[in-house]
């Protein structure tokens, strides 16, 4: 394994800018998790590393080896791509073995090598099949047995899953986690699917636009978003947000927005902030409780809409002119119509400047 160094790197493809002056920094052994929405550089970045465009500024160091213009064979990477791109006519032992047997690996070493991943993969029994005959996931298997097999300093995955189904899906992400930690291996991993960037990230990196929003472990980019757009890419139903004002009024801070007034008192404000500017309030759904007993940060609503989704429910309510998403149990039963007292955690919430790019 090795660590990756991305060093203000500059990439313009067709005459735009997709990526400026990106600095990263990935530690030997580390899961990081790419994640943004389509066109934000995520692939652009990770096909960079691999050596498939050429940069028009910066450094790509792996390990302790510069390999900005080296070529992809030359950098000891392993990638995975979202397309499965097996040999037709190939059994999976071969499709594995294929990229050694052109290096002219020693024949007990190929051997070995693919009957470890096979061993990984669950793939042992396959091996003298042809993808015609194996599903999606089985396909995608060898496509990640194909990379382990050379034995790579940093694994890189472009969207590996996007092509299966929730099933499959969540059944490799499980197996993509477990194969890092018995491999102990670098891996940088592009998805837009913030369950998988969730689960599977030791660190994830949002992206938006060529740079890097926010970089942290997944608890704080959750729960800390540093801006409104990392805040509403994480989550599903996604944050609730305000747009208000927030007050101070003998030493207790409120926000506003119209008949809406909330208590954000206990809110732990990066920096002691200014009275009576502009902010966006964010609020997580599963930070909303149903109240019974009033309190300075308790709101009442309207149920407008409610959403069974199994073991949890997702209520829609009116609360004075905004309309909040609430994260609750199904073992209670509600009707659409009720009034509901809501009491809000204040210290869980976010709050944003006016504009949204930074967290108060």
């Amino acid at each position: 394994m090795a660590s990756v160094h991305i060093k203000d790197l500059d990439i313009t493809l067709g005459g735009n800018s997709i990526l400026k002056s990106m600095n990263l920094d990935v530690q030997e052994g580390e899961f990081l998790v790419l994640l943004g929405p389509s066109g934000c550089g995520k692939s652009t970045l990770l096909h960079s590393i691999a050596g498939f465009y050429d940069v028009n500024d910066g450094q790509i160091i792996i390990g302790d080896k510069d390999v900005t213009w080296a070529d992809p064979k030359d950098r000891d990477i392993g990638m995975v791509f979202q397309s499965y791109a097996l040999y037709p006519t190939m059994n999976v032992e071969r499709n594995m073995s294929f990229g050694l047997r052109v290096a002219g690996v020693d024949k007990a070493e190929i051997e070995k090598r693919v009957n470890r991943a096979a061993d990984m993969l669950q793939l042992k029994e396959l091996l003298k099949r042809r993808p015609s005959q194996l599903s999606g996931g089985q396909r995608q298997r060898v496509a990640i047995g194909r990379a382990l097999v050379r034995d790579a300093k940093v694994f890189l995955f472009d969207e590996p899953l996007s092509n299966l189904d929730a099933k499959l899906r969540a059944e490799l992400r499980r197996e993509l986690k477990e194969l890092h930690q018995n491999l102990s291996a670098t891996m940088i991993y592009v998805t837009h699917d913030q369950v998988e960037a969730m689960t599977l990230a030791d660190r994830i990196a949002v992206m938006r636009n060529g740079k890097i929003q926010q970089i942290d472990t997944p608890a704080v980019v959750y729960g800390k978003p540093t801006n409104v757009f990392v805040a509403g890419f994480l989550g599903s139903p996604s944050m609730n947000f305000i747009k208000g004002v927030l007050d101070v009024s003998g030493g207790r801070r409120t926000v506003r927005a119209g008949e809406f007034v909330l208590d954000v008192s206990a809110y732990p404000f990066l920096a002691d902030a200014p009275s009576s500017q502009d902010v966006i309030l964010g609020i997580r759904p599963e930070h909303i409780q149903i109240a019974h007993g009033g309190g300075v940060s308790s709101i009442t609503g309207k149920i407008k809409l409610i959403e069974p989704m199994g073991a949890h429910q997702i209520l829609w309510v009116d609360c004075q002119g905004q309309t909040l998403s609430i994260h609750t149990e199904s073992a209670t039963t509600y009707q659409t119509g009720a009034t509901l007292e809501l009491s809000v955690d204040a210290t869980r919430a976010s709050i944003f400047q006016g504009d949204g790019e930074r967290r108060l």
